[in-house]
């Protein structure tokens, strides 16, 4: 068979082999050499100085495989290529997804536990100093007595609370008290809170009022009352006690009978000698030879808690100032809240301890009940709230259980059911609670 070879041949100084550019020969051992003019003794040891290429089917083919190599790729190997190359992109752009799609989730969980924690934040605030001002002094006609606040002659408290405080009940007309609960009746039947306290500032003990005119409320001293404080008058036995406004304070110095020493004047937005519906005007409060007042706070500063606590149908949580001493509409605290649930802690052996937790929807603790009892008032030591959040925004099916449950691990009789539908279960729920001790009360002596 005949083989075609191309030699390179290699350089030797002095030599120049180039020339010889291709040899052919039919048997290796009898090799007809054609040698450059001048190489006449070269012998087959020269041969192994040659590099050979060996191509098939002699120069034609070699041409053809050449022509063949400088072609590029076949469109089998471009298809291949791009098939290979869509699928790495769809794996790159999925990870890409997911992992976006992750970090939103993480977000938008996040936002709700910050949700969740701000929330609990706020009612700590306000209930924890509940009662700060007159629960020292439960027994002297404050607790349980109807609230009569007026502001420039407009009747605030009993009245009608705009949304999502419109559907209370008890809660319109509501009682000195630290905290009241209403069961059922905020958005999404959800609970309403009713807390009051005065200003941690300005809570004074109550002072007896030894004499009162139209316009004035007298002491044994005022030391401290200063203008545009905000009084609570009461009196033990009558049904109704008023917040007041200082104008003015004299010191009289007299020592005649009886012993007045100082005058304070009433005057101001919040100053009212009576209100349509009472059964008692403030005359007739301190002329009972049993009223006692105490400062709750200041209508430029240091502001008293007068307000109703709550969740809307919009998923945030609420509080009215029933005073409207900022403001006269309710105010949102804290968003992505859909429900709010709450029991009391009382204290039924006067130990100084909470005995049991009780459901205020039940008989013995509804509004209406609590509201008529200054006893059941004062045993309420702490209250158990349960908070519902939820995330916005990134929504996958079946997320969230058919069924929340509050209180599930204080048993049946307490435990409080939110049934989700089907779009609510998209969202992730959530359900935190906390307990939260009313300081003032628990400072009550036995």
């Amino acid at each position: 068979m005949e083989r075609t070879s191309e030699w390179r041949p290699t350089e030797r100084k002095g030599r120049d082999y180039r020339k010889h550019q291709r040899y052919r020969c039919h048997d290796f051992s009898e090799m007809a050499l054609q040698y450059p003019q001048g190489e006449k003794h070269i012998g087959l040891h020269r041969w192994r100085r040659y590099e050979p290429v060996h191509y098939q089917g002699g120069d034609s083919e070699m041409n053809r495989s050449q022509r063949m190599s400088q072609r590029g790729m076949t469109l089998i190997e471009l298809m291949v290529a791009l098939t290979v190359g869509l699928f790495l992109s769809l794996a790159v752009t999925s990870i890409i997804v997911v992992t976006l799609r992750q970090q939103k989730v993480t977000a938008a969980v996040n936002e709700r536990d910050q949700g969740s924690n701000l929330a609990i934040i706020q009612l700590d605030k306000v209930i924890r100093s509940a009662g700060s001002g007159f629960s020292n002094a439960w027994g002297l006609g404050f607790f349980g007595c109807g609230l009569r606040v007026t502001k420039s002659s407009t009747a605030l408290v009993p009245s009608t609370p705009a949304a999502p405080f419109n559907n209370v009940v008890n809660l319109k007309a509501p009682v000195v008290a630290p905290l009241i609960i209403e069961k059922g009746v905020g958005g999404n039947d959800s609970d309403v809170l009713f807390v009051m306290g005065g200003n941690g500032a300005m809570a004074d003990v109550p002072r007896f009022v030894t004499n009162l005119t139209s316009t004035s409320l007298s002491f044994d001293t005022a030391i401290g009352y200063k203008t545009n404080d905000l009084l609570l008058v009461a009196a033990d036995g009558l049904h109704d006690c008023y917040v007041s406004q200082i104008s003015a304070t004299t010191s009289a110095g007299s020592t005649t009978p009886p012993p007045v020493i100082d005058t304070v004047t009433l005057g101001g937005a919040y100053y009212t000698a009576g209100q349509a519906g009472a059964t008692s005007t403030l005359a007739q409060i301190v002329s009972s030879n049993g009223a006692y007042a105490t400062a709750i706070g200041n209508t430029t500063a240091a502001y008293p808690s007068m307000m109703l606590l709550g969740t809307g149908t919009d998923g945030s949580l609420y509080k009215y100032d029933l005073m409207r001493t900022r403001a006269t509409a309710p105010q949102p605290i804290g968003e992505d809240v859909s429900h709010l649930f709450a029991l009391y802690g009382v204290d039924t052996d006067s130990d100084g301890k909470v005995d049991s937790w009780v459901d205020p929807g039940s008989d013995e603790w509804k509004a209406s009940v609590v509201m008529a009892s200054k006893q059941k008032i004062r045993e309420i030591l702490a209250i158990r709230l349960a908070v519902v959040t939820f995330t916005r925004g990134v929504k996958q099916s079946n997320i969230s259980p058919e069924k929340l449950y509050a209180f599930a691990s204080l048993g049946d009789s307490l435990k409080r059911e939110v049934t989700l539908t089907d779009a609510q279960r998209m969202l992730r729920y959530r359900v935190t609670e906390s307990v939260i001790p009313l300081r003032n009360n628990l400072l009550i002596s036995p």
